[in-house]
């Protein structure tokens, strides 16, 4: 055969092969195979869709329906819906510092969905903190902690010691002994030896007159602090108030002092120390005021630096020095240019006492 006769027989192969190929029955798609790819042709729109509503959802504020196209979203294409959910954090972020009735609708419906997040968590601390909730926001931050990484719990110790600090001090100014009280022991449930939690916690038993509570407290403090003077400080005066004794303030006086008394429970008036007057005496100035009207008991001769005088004496209803207390008390009256009348023996006697001029104490002790 002819090189000619042998390409025109291979020609006619190939094509009668070509032709049967492109004749033969081909298999039919499966049902998995048309749903694949009718989603192939169909995915992109539902996403689009998806995407749209969630945005008109959370522009409505309709925060958890937009949540939960949200979540169908993720499902389907999870590059989008994390690019979504990245510019509602940056809005919430905004609307901290602008609109606080909606960082909390939108922060109420995002820890429905994801309680333990810790980012979300830590947004609630700022809304609490913005808020003005701050003993609800150093809550807030103590539950935190646990979830925390190490390098973010370093971060957390320093907000809590901020927050917790300046809470106290703003307290303490008002002498809100109570919240104070309050609010530590809270706090101590998280840490029980934080010597920043358990000193303004026993001064503030201290102030409430709760002796027993405020040494107890005393009695927790850790080994090692760095409150060891005000703690020395606070067991002197805790000591003190708990000894019989009465610490009673003075005010110098050239080189005398003054002291505080009351008068029938009703009326108070500033005398002078004076160790060598045997009674009391009072201008007559304060004699009138004293209510009910004192009982007078006639006059009496008294020496003085400018010779003897003759007094008026009264019985008043109760005195009152400190804590100490004197019922059917006798006074003189005197008159006095300098408006003082003055502390004397018939008083002082009645107790051990001390006039402590290093601290400008008068104390008085039962005989």
């Amino acid at each position: 055969m002819s090189h000619y006769a042998k390409l025109i027989t291979l020609l006619l192969i190939g094509s009668l092969s070509l032709n049967a190929y492109l004749l033969w029955p081909q298999p039919a798609l499966t049902k998995v195979q048309k749903t694949q790819s009718t989603q192939q042709s169909v995915l992109p729109k539902q996403q689009n869709t998806l995407l749209n509503t969630a945005k008109q959802q959370f522009k409505k504020h309709q925060f958890e329906a937009a949540l939960s196209s949200y979540q169908q979203l993720k499902n389907s294409n999870p590059e989008i819906a994390k690019n979504l959910y990245s510019s509602w954090l940056v809005q919430l972020k905004t609307w901290l510092n602008s609109n606080l009735l909606l960082s909390e609708s939108f922060l109420n419906a995002l820890l429905n969905n994801s309680p333990y997040n810790v980012e979300l968590l830590n947004f609630q601390v700022e809304y609490l903190i913005s808020s003005e909730q701050t003993q609800n926001a150093i809550i807030a931050l103590f539950e935190l902690f646990p979830l925390l990484s190490a390098d973010q719990q370093s971060n957390a110790n320093t907000r809590l010691n901020t927050l917790t600090q300046n809470e106290l001090h703003t307290l303490t100014e008002q002498q809100n002994w109570q919240a104070i009280i309050e609010q530590t022991q809270i706090w101590l449930d998280y840490k029980s030896d934080n010597a920043q939690f358990l000193y303004p916690l026993a001064y503030a038993y201290y102030q409430q007159g709760d002796l027993i509570s405020a040494q107890a407290t005393l009695d927790r403090m850790p080994n090692q602090h760095n409150l060891k003077s005000q703690v020395q400080t606070l067991q002197a005066m805790i000591n003190k108030a708990q000894s019989q004794d009465d610490f009673v303030a003075l005010t110098p006086y050239g080189a005398h002092y003054l002291i505080n008394t009351e008068i029938n429970n009703n009326l108070s008036t500033e005398l002078m120390i004076d160790t060598g007057a045997s009674v009391t005496s009072l201008p007559t100035s304060i004699i009138e005021q004293i209510s009910p009207q004192p009982l007078y008991l006639g006059d009496v001769t008294v020496n003085t630096a400018n010779g003897q005088i003759v007094v008026k004496r009264y019985q008043i209803e109760s005195f009152k020095v400190g804590s100490q207390i004197i019922y059917g008390f006798e006074v003189l009256s005197i008159e006095n240019t300098r408006g003082q009348g003055l502390l004397g023996m018939n008083f002082l006697s009645r107790f051990k006492f001390n006039i402590n001029q290093q601290t400008d104490e008068l104390e008085l002790s039962a005989k």
